[in-house]
């Protein structure tokens, strides 16, 4: 991985000796004869707690921390059990990218620095135009570790979006010997997980060594019709050399979903649990209630015109992503090492909605409105690190390009009986081309990054590490069409973003540590219309808002400040900490109207106050028991109203909305010989739903439970597992995702999504 952070490395060797050779770090490199540990710390843990930081506000997660994670299940779920983390989707996979939400200490997943193999992911939000979504990189049975800095990033972990933490993902690191894992599984509403695993080990006496993998994943809707697919394919080549080693890693996904719709508390009360989801397959009811004539005319709960705007025919996405990388690490000496990385990645992402404010030329009352987003980013980085006396000194630099697209188009629907009716994944363009393009944009991103860091050993029980990261983010363009969306250049350039952290170890068993970083993000760019959450200047209804909105506007920038401690009593082992965050111009959208033409109002809140504090308590019992509780209390309050074309919205004293202030979450696991159990309960306290916090989400809970039983190869048998899960074991009816259109200023909106009831899947692993 690209600047993996002298402060999270060389500063922790020694706890990663006897580690090496997890599954997920891929054991030891050989550079000029002496050989050295990869940078990855794997303490020992007990298997699903996350009971040990392994460095000032860090935490090394492996394969035995997501033991609860459903095969094919997103690469944001690995995190979910956190502290201060939460993750929520509306499939019990979260396949859908619109409606799979991470927050981390207040910070949205947008908001943090996420990097896939060294590779930056930026803004991998819904719709996003300047980065890649952490859900459409890399099969996920091949991630072989996550690290995740919850406070703040690394000066050395490159990003024009982190103004929260980081989360860095590593696939397996291919072995020297040939391995083969399949894993194939059935479940709830016709799923069907198919996912294969192939390593070449070292070919000849010096050649590389490969890492292939492909995941499938099928199913149908659970209420609703309609059908979910995704594609995952990744590669990882790694060709050692006397200095180093090379590496090429290369991903595609392709995903085809028909979604479901967004809710409102009203529509949840009035059409019930299961009847808030889109129309399709009843296309000639669909026309019906969207027909103009019939507006006035009952349609049960609503008159049919008032239903036409709250439940559309269908919505659904197609995307397409490639993402690569070749990068080379070198060690000239045992004080001399570094890495040197050029990467690309290109999206094509089309998001449809049926849209009743725009009729077909076919004389159908609707018509399919598809955005369109194209961004092509290519990069290189590189890192410098040498090492003397008691110091480590490392230097880096970033520079990416990004040039995107966005364009709402509209295509005609047929009228009953003159053909079948589009897909919400396409072809669009059956019955002609687009009749209407909205909002058509273009954009150019540059990103520039550097940094300095030193980490000083004063003893073996401290480490000192002292840096800063100066940045430059540039955004050029917008509405390049006749209907004429905002367009104009935002900058955000800082030279000194400084970044302190202390660690203190003065026993195997006791760590004391402080974090404190300054951070700065380059401004969200998406268009005017988005139906996602982004909040972006852009996004203002006209270039006369834009315009006057600029200059009152100041790129975002955080001060994050977290204090933490972990002691292990043998049995019983305790991890808490406590952080606050000042945030300076956080740019809001308070959003209205219907979903396919949303009203956004652009506008900054000068300072807000993030203060939290995390718990957990991790016990090993006897007769092969773990038990883990975290407990976290976190609160993001606006300190200034917002203020909206000169009109003041009283945001001052309220807080985040779409973020519970608590967590609980409770692990259980049971292992006995072959046999392994465990239970996982996950709640969610005190989630504001609007801005003015008017309205509030209903308490979350679910609980997934999972058995599994391994038989060990044998003669004529290969490795095998066989594995129950329960997703939702209690079935109960959550509100999972909060926020996908955005937020109301106050009031209902149409904005959250249902989580999924209770879901089986069966899977059976094999490995030669």
């Amino acid at each position: 991985m690209i600047l993996n952070g002298l402060s999270f490395g060389l500063a922790h060797a020694q706890a990663t000796t006897g580690a090496a050779n997890n599954e997920g770090d891929g054991g030891t490199r050989s550079f000029q004869g002496a050989e050295v540990q990869e940078i990855v710390v794997t303490a020992a843990r007990r298997a699903g707690a996350v009971d040990q930081p392994a460095g000032a506000a860090q935490y090394a997660l492996t394969k035995e921390n997501w033991a609860d994670v459903m095969t094919g299940t997103s690469a944001l779920a690995l995190v979910k059990n956190l502290p201060g983390v939460t993750f929520t989707s509306t499939d019990a996979y979260g396949l859908d990218l619109s409606d799979g939400f991470l927050l981390v200490r207040g910070f949205r997943q947008n908001e943090l620095a996420i990097t896939f193999e060294g590779v930056p992911l930026n803004d991998g939000s819904y719709g996003s135009v300047t980065g890649t979504a952490p859900l459409n990189v890399g099969v996920t049975s091949n991630i072989g570790s996550v690290q995740i800095s919850p406070g703040s990033a690394q000066v050395s972990t490159f990003s024009n979006s982190g103004d929260g933490g980081e989360i860095r993902y590593s696939l397996i690191n291919p072995k020297s010997k040939p391995e083969f894992g399949a894993v194939v599984g059935y479940g709830s509403n016709n799923a069907l997980v198919l996912s294969a695993t192939a390593q070449t080990g070292q070919i000849g006496d010096n050649g590389p060594r490969a890492l292939f993998g492909v995941e499938r994943i099928s199913k149908d809707k659970y209420t609703g019709r309609g059908t979910q697919y995704s594609l995952h394919a990744n590669a990882k080549i790694v060709q050692d050399v006397p200095w180093g080693d090379v590496t090429a890693f290369l991903s595609y996904s392709n995903f085809e979903i028909w979604g479901y719709n967004n809710t409102s508390f009203d529509m949840l009360s009035k059409l019930g649990w299961n009847g808030t989801d889109i129309l399709y397959k009843d296309y000639d009811r669909a026309v019906f209630i969207n027909t103009p004539a019939n507006a006035g005319v009952s349609c049960g709960a609503y008159t049919c015109g008032e239903l036409a705007k709250l439940v559309p025919y269908d919505t659904g996405q197609a995307t397409n992503d490639f993402i690569g990388s070749l990068a080379h690490r070198f060690r000239l000496s045992n004080e001399l090492s570094g890495e040197v990385m050029a990467y690309g990645a290109v999206s094509a992402s089309d998001v449809e909605i049926s849209d009743v404010s725009t009729p077909s030329q076919t004389g159908a009352p609707f018509s399919a409105q598809v955005w369109r987003t194209r961004p092509e980013r290519f990069g290189g980085a590189a890192n410098i690190s040498y090492a003397v006396g008691r110091n480590t000194l490392s230097a880096g630099a970033w520079l990416e390009r990004v040039t995107s697209t966005s364009r709402f188009e509209s295509f005609n629907e047929p009228l009953p009986g003159q053909g079948p009716p589009l897909r919400a994944i396409g072809p669009y363009d059956v019955y002609g081309p687009a009749f209407q393009v909205q909002n058509q944009s273009a954009w150019t991103t540059r990103s520039l990054q550097l940094y300095l860091q030193d980490v000083f050993k004063p003893t073996e029980a401290l480490t000192l590490t002292v840096g800063f990261k100066a940045v430059d983010f540039v955004t050029s363009g917008g509405g390049v069409g006749p209907d004429q969306a905002p367009n104009g250049r935002l900058a955000a350039r800082d030279p000194f973003l400084p970044k302190l952290s202390v660690e203190w170890r003065p026993t195997d068993r006791d760590f004391l540590y402080l974090d404190v970083a300054e951070t700065m993000i380059g401004y969200r760019v998406s268009s005017r219309g988005n139906i996602g959450p982004v909040s972006s200047a852009w996004a203002a209804d006209s270039q006369a808002i834009f315009e006057a909105t600029a200059p009152t506007l100041k790129p975002e920038k955080d001060w994050n400040f977290t204090v933490g401690g972990y002691h292990d009593f043998g049995w019983l082992s305790l991890n808490v900490d406590a952080y606050y965050g000042i945030i300076l111009n956080r740019l809001l959208n308070g959003t209205s109207g219907p979903q396919y033409a949303p009203v956004r109002s652009v506008g900054i809140v000068p300072q807000s106050d993030l203060f939290g504090a995390d718990a957990i308590a991790s016990a090993k019992l006897p007769f092969g028991i773990d038990i883990s509780q975290s407990v976290s209390v976190s609160k993001l309050r606006y300190g200034d109203n917002l203020v909206v074309s000169g009109e003041v919205v009283p945001l001052k004293g309220h807080y985040q909305p779409g973020y519970p202030s608590v967590s609980l979450i409770t692990q259980a696991t049971y292992k006995h010989d072959r046999f392994e159990a465990g239970l996982t309960s996950t709640v969610y306290l005190d989630q504001p739903f609007t801005y003015t916090n008017d309205l509030y989400v209903p308490d979350y809970w679910q609980v997934n439970g999972r058995i599994s039983y391994h038989l060990p190869r044998s003669e004529h048998l290969p490795d095998l597992v066989f594995r129950l899960d329960v997703n939702n074991l209690l079935d109960r009816k959550n509100i999972g995702s909060v926020g996908i259109g955005g937020y109301s200023v106050s009031g209902d909106y149409q904005t959250f999504m249902r989580s999924a009831p209770r879901q089986f899947l069966f899977t059976v692993s094999a490995k030669y």
